[in-house]
């Protein structure tokens, strides 16, 4: 979805550099494991290009098995922390940057990790004698203890050449997957691993904060109020959970100063808002033998990035700056593995949780550890702006005259403190569980938290807004 435009200047560059959520969602993909190969079938059930079948005839340098074996070579040795076998297929410049990929992998506490294809492009044959060339898209798959509740994916492009059947495969180059899913950018590319020489870990009981080595310093000034932020954030949710469905124990969180780097973190291809503090980037769960997945979680988890240098973490205050965004951003990251919504733009679906809900929660819990700051920003978002009594419906309406962003998140937290002050502060757990479990049940679920639905709702919730902000 295109994100909310940015705000009219003049306003407090705090204010204005809202946390929001990534949205950059995808359907989970089918996949039907062939050995270490796979193939892959979309949401419309259109088969993409599989691994080559390879069955070790004359010309057939790189088969399904030789393709196997340097995946499941790399996952082993990833496992075992072996340094030495994990680089043994890659030459030149990849080899080098596959070095320092590996000693950052190796810092992070996976549950699990593993290499799978989901498209070839090229037949392994030797057609010309002059040795076979393929391009693997490659994903990484891998679960973060504790953070994922199920695997994700990143995914990489391999070349992949063999001069003869002598000689072993050779990885020659490594990127970022072109187009992994059919659309460019979504390959939840480069990862934090991917973009730093040396990558700065510190795993906490409820919190992985990763960071440039460069940036050690930054990033174990902020670590506790991040792990403080993730601990308040599970403990209100867990005190009286909606919902049995799984929930992240912990969460990763990126700490990055630098925009450029920023902008980039799992979204390569997406063009910067420019005025976001930061992001929970939803993480598509890879799920290899199904064939059906709807009623099933289509997110493993979400990955949390924060613009170090923006106004949270300048002057005296920072504390409180950082906690609120980090309240923010783990709230949803928290709820994301509950998303059943169907965000597909490979079907042209439309769908998933009103995005007021999503950014309302996200506010709601965040003032719901400093109701002050809550309350200031609220008078500030809506000074000198017009409140049209409209419902910031969708991502693009926010913005949109005679509203600003920071007035949409605003509206966006009033619709929570509404249905809590109609419904008690459970009903606006219970709703927010059950519209990100089904958002097309939306009217039932306001009715049940407030006894009002549609248009009533929409006019009941304007006249508490008048009431709060006049």
């Amino acid at each position: 979805m295109p994100p909310p435009p940015p705000p009219p200047s003049g306003d407090d560059n705090r204010g204005l550099k809202r946390a929001i959520i990534g949205v950059i969602v995808l359907a989970v993909l089918a996949l039907v494991g062939v050995g270490g190969v796979a193939i892959v079938k979309g949401m419309g059930g259109d088969e993409l290009p599989t691994a080559a079948g390879g069955d070790g005839s004359e010309g057939q340098l790189l088969s399904e098995t030789d393709i196997s074996r340097l995946l499941d070579g790399r996952t082993k040795a990833l496992i075992n922390r072996d340094e030495d076998a994990f680089l043994e297929p890659f030459s030149g410049a990849a080899r080098t940057q596959q070095k320092k990929i590996f000693k950052n992998l190796v810092k992070v506490p996976f549950a699990e990790v593993g290499y799978r294809v989901k498209k070839q492009t090229g037949t392994g044959d030797n057609d010309y004698g002059d040795g076979a060339t393929v391009a693997l898209d490659v994903g990484f798959v891998h679960k973060i203890k504790n953070v994922d509740v199920q695997p994700v994916a990143e995914w990489y492009r391999w070349v992949v050449k063999r001069k003869s059947k002598s000689e072993k495969p050779t990885i020659t180059k490594v990127g970022g997957s072109p187009s992994a899913y059919g659309a460019k950018g979504y390959v939840y590319y480069p990862a934090p691993w991917d973009v730093y020489d040396d990558m700065f870990v510190k795993a906490q009981a409820h919190s992985v904060v990763l960071a440039d080595a460069r940036n050690t310093a930054l990033a174990s000034r902020v670590a506790p109020v991040i792990e403080k932020s993730a601990g308040d954030d599970l403990a209100y949710w867990g005190a009286n959970p909606p919902t049995a469905a799984p929930t992240p124990k912990s969460f990763a969180v990126i700490v990055e100063p630098r925009r450029s780097t920023y902008k980039t973190l799992y979204t390569s291809d997406q063009k910067d808002i420019g005025w976001d503090a930061g992001m929970s980037v939803a993480m598509p769960a890879y799920a290899e033998a199904y064939t059906d997945l709807s009623g099933k979680a289509q997110f493993g988890g979400a990955r949390i990035k924060i613009d170090a240098g923006s106004g949270y973490f300048k002057g005296g205050d920072w504390r409180n700056g950082v906690g609120e965004l980090a309240h923010h951003e783990i709230a949803h990251a928290l709820v994301q593995p509950i998303d059943k919504g169907d965000h597909s733009f490979l079907t042209g679906a439309k769908g998933g949780p009103r995005n007021w809900a999503v950014e309302g929660f996200a506010e709601y819990v965040a003032f719901h550890f400093d109701a002050r700051a809550g309350a200031g920003k609220m008078r500030a978002a809506f000074h000198g702006h017009t409140f049209d009594g409209k419902l910031p419906d969708a991502e693009s309406d926010f913005g949109r005259y005679p509203h600003s962003v920071g007035m949409d998140y605003s509206l966006s937290y009033l619709v929570m403190k509404y249905i809590e002050k109609k419904g008690g502060p459970d009903a606006v757990l219970k709703f927010v569980a059950d519209h990100y479990q089904n958002p097309k049940k939306l009217d039932q679920q306001l009715q049940q938290a407030t006894g009002q639905s549609g248009a009533a709702f929409e006019s009941g919730w304007a006249k508490y807004v008048r009431s709060v902000v006049r």
